[in-house]
């Protein structure tokens, strides 16, 4: 895949039209008008409209921001263009797509996976065995992703993150969202690993990440790769990025308290 150059992600970021998005009616100015304070000595978690997105020790604060507003774009984007997340490979795709223009490089190869049936089923469980596919099983990275989930099974149901996530995730009967985890590399860059996820059951959705049935038809399709960013690219569009979807930040970023 053709890496974007600086002037190229400028160049996008600008023509990029976001004027068909509106705030939500619900839940409108959630939060105040400042973003996640963000620390590279420790992990952190970020809910992002439908994603979650957990950032490992060592990734530098500023990039934290940059990569967290360039996942809300992403989002962003594909409201605009009204692409449907019913279909998670798609969507997934046009996705990716936005965040190459930003300075990712996306593996090709994606892994799509899909679980239909009527037996038991728990979303964490099929979530950590899908990170575990990606991740490696016993790894840091896969405890990371489990401590994310972990954190947000013990939180108040009025937490502001609860709020944004349930409001961008669930439809009736049907869920579609995201997760993303962040490593620094040794070169300085930006590794992560991208999970998208739909799962439609036969019975009302709560609390998705959690959800668990034992008679409900349940059809749970994950699509899920690879990433690299480019520190430059990223690094230097960052303030424009930033700019760009700042009066969108308080209706869709929180943070989650690891």
């Amino acid at each position: 895949m053709t890496q974007v150059s600086i002037e190229g992600a400028r160049s996008f970021l600008l023509s990029t039209d976001l004027s068909d998005i509106k705030r939500p009616a619900s839940g409108a100015g959630l939060l105040d008008d400042t973003t996640p304070s963000f620390d590279q000595n420790h992990d952190q978690a970020v809910v992002v409209g439908s994603g979650v997105l957990t950032l490992a020790r060592g990734v530098p604060a500023d990039r934290r921001a940059a990569i967290m507003n360039a996942l809300l774009l992403a989002q962003l984007v594909l409201k605009q263009k009204q692409v449907d997340p019913k279909n998670v490979t798609e969507w997934y795709r046009a996705y990716c797509a936005v965040l190459a223009n930003l300075g990712w490089t996306i593996e090709t190869k994606t892994d799509t996976q899909t679980v239909q049936g009527s037996t038991e089923f728990e979303a964490h469980r099929a979530i950590l065995q899908v990170a575990s596919l990606l991740l490696g099983p016993g790894t840091t990275a896969l405890a990371l992703v489990a401590t994310t989930l972990n954190a947000m099974a013990s939180v108040d149901a009025s937490t502001p993150w609860i709020k944004i996530f349930s409001r961008e995730t669930n439809r009736v009967n049907a869920s579609n969202f995201q997760m993303a985890l962040v490593e620094q590399t040794p070169d300085g860059q930006s590794g992560v690993s991208l999970m998208a996820f739909s799962l439609e059951a036969t019975t009302t959705l709560d609390q998705v990440l959690f959800f668990k049935t034992h008679v409900s038809a349940v059809e749970f399709v994950c699509t899920s790769s690879t990433a690299e960013i480019n520190g430059d690219v990223l690094d230097t569009i960052a303030d424009d990025l930033r700019k760009k979807v700042l009066k969108y930040s308080t209706d869709y970023v929180s943070r989650l308290d690891l």
